[in-house]
């Protein structure tokens, strides 16, 4: 028995060898370097699922910008340059977005859509006793997705806003500031605005949001391969795509936490995306180049979220609302904000792990923000 054993795992590890041959398609020069794993199959999984952030961060100093990763049973091919972005984002001849995007309506809502021509539906939401028209939608998929990522994201998206705000009394009372002047402006009209942030400008407003949804939107922008592609990066380097593997984009980690671009990324700057003029800052650099993608919340491309203009008023007029009828201060001033669920990333809005404990009472009608 004791030569039998060692030559049955010594015909095991042929069989388990072959097979692999057969599962695993041999990789050409020109390919991302491909990071397998140390368990077959399944590859990376596991460290994925639990903190993707972590582990893309991990394979970026290992690998640079650009890397293949094994991912139960699938190649994904990483790109982290944001100057080479639009080689993907623009493509639609030999990547695809429709196969991921029906996998995704399957599991959450356990739907199987048809392959339709898009029709457009008019999506109305009910605000104030008025109806506003706020997105036109391509299909009914997209009115799914739409209806999803307003209920996952804007609220996350509040939560985050009005959490920075507390825990960073200057940027409090910077955005109260804007407010004040704001309400000023409209008391000595005859005829005020229904919604002041409609009417006026809030560059300081939009830049706390701005820098809160870059520390905490974390979207994953997923095509697959259906033709093989040859990658052409801004450094001017040549990759082959293989039929059949996937192509992630993260901008959580680049550009939105990329210390080149953003001093400090990991840092809560609330006037980060304001220039000294107090107007919006929307140059940001590389290497030395202009990024067009210094910050990717909504997606990019022909994906980009179809709900944006409604979530970002919806969300600035909810914490408006907020600053301006409550008296609001954390029960303990020296708390913090929660860290955030690992395992939420590339799914949008990062969740909070934990709460913010808030005292609040409502403003007398002659109180003054």
């Amino acid at each position: 028995s004791g030569v039998i054993i060692p030559l049955f795992i010594n015909q095991l590890y042929h069989i388990v060898r072959i097979l692999m041959s057969f599962l695993i398609p041999v990789r050409q020069k020109n390919e991302p370097p491909l990071d397998k794993g140390l368990i077959p199959w399944l590859g990376h999984a596991l460290e994925f699922g639990k903190d993707a952030a972590k582990f893309l961060a991990r394979m970026k100093e290992k690998h640079g910008d650009i890397f293949t990763v094994c991912v139960a049973g699938h190649y994904v091919t990483v790109l982290l340059d944001p100057n080479s972005f639009d080689a993907i984002i623009n493509d639609t001849v030999f990547l695809d977005f429709t196969r991921a995007r029906n996998q995704l309506l399957k599991r959450i809502f356990s739907l199987q859509l048809p392959s339709i021509k898009p029709t457009v539906y008019p999506f109305y939401v009910h605000i104030n006793r008025t109806y506003m028209q706020f997105f036109m939608l391509e299909d009914v998929s997209a009115c799914l997705v739409g209806c999803f990522s307003f209920q996952c994201n804007a609220g996350p998206a509040a939560f985050w806003l009005l959490g920075f705000l507390l825990t960073h009394p200057e940027a409090m009372e910077a955005v109260k500031s804007e407010i004040r002047c704001l309400t000023l402006q409209d008391t000595s009209l005859q005829h005020p605005p229904i919604n002041p942030l409609e009417a006026h400008s809030t560059p300081v407003f939009d830049s706390v949001l701005s820098e809160t949804l870059r520390l905490t939107a974390a979207v994953m922008i997923n095509r697959e391969v259906v033709q093989d592609k040859i990658l052409r990066m801004a450094n001017g380097k040549e990759y082959h795509l293989r039929q059949g593997d996937r192509v992630c984009l993260f901008p959580f980690l680049s550009p939105q936490m990329d210390p080149e671009i953003h001093q400090d990324p990991q840092i809560f700057k609330y006037d980060r995306f304001l220039n000294e003029d107090i107007t919006v800052k929307d140059k940001f650099y590389k290497k030395e180049k202009r990024l067009k993608y210094y910050t990717l919340p909504w997606g990019a491309g022909k994906n980009i979220c179809v709900g944006k203009e409604f979530a970002v008023t919806a969300i600035k007029q909810f914490v408006f609302l907020l600053l301006t009828h409550l008296d609001m201060e954390m029960c303990d001033p020296e708390a913090k904000l929660p860290p955030v669920n690992p395992s939420r990333y590339g799914f949008g809005m990062l969740q909070p792990d934990g709460d913010l404990q808030v005292r609040y009472r409502l403003k007398m009608p002659q109180h003054k923000m």
